[in-house]
């Protein structure tokens, strides 16, 4: 999970920066990598909530309070 976060937000910077130079260029290509850009950026939101939401899971099953 770690790796495919940092891989996505690599992509992310990679997208962001093709975007701006593409601005000049062509700028349906460069909607086109902005659009890949927030893209990667949710996916790594979705897996950042994913992942939290397992943490809890296993510190609720850990929880001793109850004793």
């Amino acid at each position: 999970m770690k790796i495919l976060k940092s891989i996505l937000l690599v992509l992310s910077v990679l997208f962001q920066l093709a975007a701006i130079v593409y601005f000049f260029i062509d700028v349906v290509t460069a909607l086109y990598l902005i659009a890949f850009n927030v893209l990667c950026f949710i996916l790594v939101i979705v897996l950042i909530v994913v992942e939290r939401i397992k943490e809890k899971r296993e510190e609720d099953d850990d929880d001793y309070r109850n004793y």
